[in-house]
């Protein structure tokens, strides 16, 4: 007979689009090959109450609980004198705890995507799963860092790391497993000698080959920076970019800035003030929008795990460009798979020497396509998982 796996998200998956969900589906999705899943997750709005189920066959059964942004909001109101996390209290919901109780005794093992749903399966005693992603402090932390350098003051992130990293420590006692997309995240909570550190595993994410196909027709002007906007990691990145880069890029060339995915209108209209510089929002087809582009850009800053942009760039078979920060939990060889940019002269220089040699730019990508194939599927990335979570339950 086949054992049955509580699912507890903070976020409605479907539609797949974005890194946590993308993550979290695939997970689903190699698990339910073996096992028979319960999705039990937090929605904000009716329309994601009442969104159909796609007929995947990756959850026997789904249950869905409405948190309107309103009550997270006060969530966190009430929570700032304490000493609970907002990531934790913006999820906070009654009726989601009393499903949980009602659901953990018909399971055999919960997983719980991210802490924001961890703290409800603390008390549990099913075997129990932690995916946690990112160390989420380690991101706050530079946010902070950023914020002081730009001059503007964040009292909400200089308050919430500090309480997020004890948290983060905390939490991973109380699992029999707990997951993160790179080593550095794992190193930066659970250093050598943490008591919970052989509890961590680190699988990095795969790759949706099927809708990034690899075609690169570069147009020798256009660079792309694919992401969700409405993200601080996203937004400050393109932002600087934008602002920093392209003014120096365009004295060299014609280039132009494509930034791809979801953002506010406000900011769409911001960044298309930006000289040479376009903002799509959503797409129908990342692949499609990206076409044409010479090179993927990924200029982050802030941000903690694996950026999946980069593994897309190499995907379609572009040349990507990335940040030290960006790189973290990529192991492509620098140089040959992909290229590693830390400031303005560092992308003006790589950049433009793409552009002249673009059967360079062929190789850079062509290589960078067959390391993400060889390297980044997303059964052989979350392999070692789910052989640990078949381990728990048998």
């Amino acid at each position: 007979m086949r054992k049955n796996i509580l699912i507890t998200t903070p976020r409605f998956p479907y539609p797949v689009i974005g890194g946590d969900r993308l993550r979290i589906y695939y997970i689903c999705k190699e698990l339910a090959k073996d096992y028979d899943l319960t999705l039990l997750s937090l929605c904000e709005t009716q329309e994601e109450m009442q969104m159909p189920i796609p007929d995947d066959g990756v959850f026997a059964k789904v249950e869905r609980v409405l948190l309107p942004k309103w009550k997270s909001y006060l969530n966190c109101l009430f929570t700032l004198p304490t000493k609970t996390p907002l990531q934790v209290a913006y999820y906070s919901s009654a009726e989601f705890k009393k499903k949980v109780d009602e659901f953990v005794p018909q399971h055999d093992l919960a997983l719980a995507h991210l802490i924001r749903t961890g703290h409800y399966l603390r008390q549990s005693d099913i075997p129990k799963v932690l995916e946690m992603t990112d160390a989420i402090s380690m991101n706050y932390e530079r946010v902070g860092a950023i914020a002081k350098s730009s001059g503007f003051k964040n009292m909400v992130y200089s308050v919430e790391q500090s309480r997020l990293k004890n948290y983060e420590q905390e939490i991973a006692k109380d699992f029999d497993l707990s997951v993160f997309v790179s080593q550095v995240d794992k190193d930066y909570l659970f250093p050598a000698g943490s008591a919970s550190r052989d509890k961590v595993l680190v699988c990095s994410n795969g790759v949706s080959f099927d809708a990034l196909p690899c075609d690169y027709q570069p147009d020798g002007k256009t660079i792309v920076f694919i992401g969700n906007m409405t993200t601080v990691q996203n937004l400050d990145a393109a932002r600087w970019f934008a602002k920093s880069v392209m003014p120096e890029l365009v004295k060299r060339g014609n280039y132009q800035f494509k930034v791809i995915g979801r953002i506010k209108e406000q900011i769409k209209e911001e960044f298309n003030c930006y000289a040479n510089t376009l903002a799509t929002g959503g797409v129908e087809s990342v692949a499609e929008a990206a076409k044409g582009a010479i090179a993927g850009v990924c200029p982050m800053r802030l941000g903690a795990g694996v950026q999946n942009k980069v593994l897309e760039y190499m995907a379609l078979g572009m040349p990507a460009i990335t940040s030290s920060v960006g790189l973290e939990g990529i192991e492509a060889e620098v140089g040959k798979e992909l290229l590693v940019a830390d400031d303005i002269n560092d992308y003006v220089e790589v950049i433009s020497n793409i552009a002249k040699n673009l059967d360079y730019a062929e190789n850079l990508g062509s290589q960078g396509n067959e390391y993400v194939k060889k390297a980044h599927t997303w059964k052989g990335k979350l392999f070692p998982m789910i052989k640990l979570i078949d381990k728990l339950l048998n």
